[in-house]
């Protein structure tokens, strides 16, 4: 009788440890809108997106997407 309850409880605990290893290797994925939100958040970390160039000595215009020319405005 005592080998029996002892076999019985390994077996319990086995299942228990097994079953807690399950639970803990599932993943939780990120769905398409919390990825988008994410980018979104993100995408002014390095300035506004905008590109300069010179429109004349004393003056930049900035435009966006990216179309101008010369370096990233930082305002």
């Amino acid at each position: 009788m005592k080998k029996l309850v002892k076999i019985t409880v390994v077996v319990a605990f086995a299942a228990i440890a097994g079953y807690g290893v399950y639970v803990n290797q599932k993943t939780d994925a990120l769905s398409d809108l919390a990825l988008a939100n994410v980018e979104a958040l993100a995408n002014g970390e390095w300035g506004t997106g905008f590109n300069c160039r010179w429109a004349d000595a004393n003056y930049w215009f900035c435009t966006p997407l990216g179309d101008g020319l010369g370096c990233p405005c930082f305002m």
